[in-house]
């Protein structure tokens, strides 16, 4: 059985409102992971049409690097992330952390078999991609127009099975020493 953590070693999320609707668009146009335009796909914007939406925090001093988004729930069992994290305040690796967290608190709230990822090569190194990888399930090509050139759209997806192994591998240390994405988040750690 999965839980569904909020924290991590650096990272805190905090529920997100419609009041953070004007700092989500700055954030996003600063990641370069997707064109805003009125006419675009607004489901992951408007956190009120969210299925879970959170800021991301540096866990201590509260500073908020960006938001977390679930959205698009369907009856198919899939659900798509969003993960827009500010490149000036997220440093250090912690776009990972932030992905790891909102994984699985997909796959530990709603009843689904797969999350569905998007983004561009701008953000890959903040996420450990490259274009060459191969690991993207779909790709078009110059989809987006934005910063002054074409970019392309990568899209990624995540089973729940692949989950499963993945936090039963070596994803314990992304939550800190003696947390188990399997333990409830609100139980008391036991001493070391």
């Amino acid at each position: 059985m999965l839980f569904p953590h909020t924290t991590s070693r650096r990272l805190a999320f905090r529920p997100a409102s419609t009041a953070h609707h004007a700092d989500l668009i700055r954030t996003m146009l600063r990641t370069g992971i997707e064109n805003v335009s009125p006419t675009g796909r607004a489901g992951n914007r408007d956190l009120s049409k969210c299925d879970a939406a959170f800021l991301v925090t540096r866990r201590g001093s509260g500073d908020l690097l960006g938001f977390s988004t679930l959205h698009g729930l369907d009856a198919a069992g899939h659900i798509k992330s969003g993960v827009y994290l500010d490149p000036e305040r997220a440093r250090l690796g912690v776009g990972s952390e932030a992905i790891y967290l909102t994984i699985n608190y997909a796959f530990a709230m709603f009843p689904i078999d797969r999350v569905i990822a998007q983004t561009t090569e701008a953000t890959f190194g903040s996420v450990g991609l490259n274009s060459q990888d191969g690991s993207a399930t779909a790709v078009l090509r110059d989809y987006l127009y934005f910063r002054g050139r074409h970019w392309d759209l990568h899209t990624y997806q995540l089973d729940r099975a692949e989950w499963e192994q993945h936090v039963d591998g070596d994803l314990d240390d992304v939550l800190g020493p003696g947390r188990s994405w399997r333990t409830d988040p609100n139980r008391p750690q036991a001493a070391a």
